[in-house]
């Protein structure tokens, strides 16, 4: 009579595995997915400070700015994502000390993504804009 148990139940186990894994698969593809986007987070993040300190200088250009936020973003692996590099006010060359300089970096998630595979259409970071926002005074004597 226990043989016969253990023989009906010994399938019991890959149905129960065939269930889970898919879920666990979708949550850890998820997981990494949302981990890769946070860390691209993070780089432009640093590419927007780094090219609002360069353009607080008193000797900045805004092709300097330019190809510091550049550096940064091709380090971060995204020198060809399609990034907007935004400037306020524009013309930084007529900024007096103590000026407020905004640099706003956005990036379309779908150029970024490490997937390319829809999980959940609304919630989808494909169709997220990434960026960030810094603003520093104008720095000289």
């Amino acid at each position: 009579m226990v043989r016969r148990l253990k023989k009906n139940r010994r399938g019991l186990a890959t149905v129960e595995a065939a269930l889970v894994f898919p879920l666990l698969l979708l949550l850890t593809l998820g997981g990494i997915r949302y981990g890769w986007l946070f860390l691209k987070a993070q780089y432009i993040t640093n590419a927007a400070r780094m090219g609002a300190r360069t353009a607080v200088c008193p000797d900045a250009t805004p092709a300097s700015v330019l190809a510091a936020i550049n550096a940064l973003m091709t380090a971060g692996g995204m020198g060809a994502s399609g990034y907007s590099v935004t400037m306020t006010p524009a013309d930084i060359s007529s900024l007096e000390v103590g000026d407020p300089l905004t640099v706003r970096i956005t990036v379309l998630g779908a150029n970024i993504d490490i997937m390319h595979v829809p999980l959940f259409t609304k919630l989808d970071p494909a169709n997220w804009n990434l960026g960030a926002s810094v603003t520093m005074a104008k720095e000289g004597f």
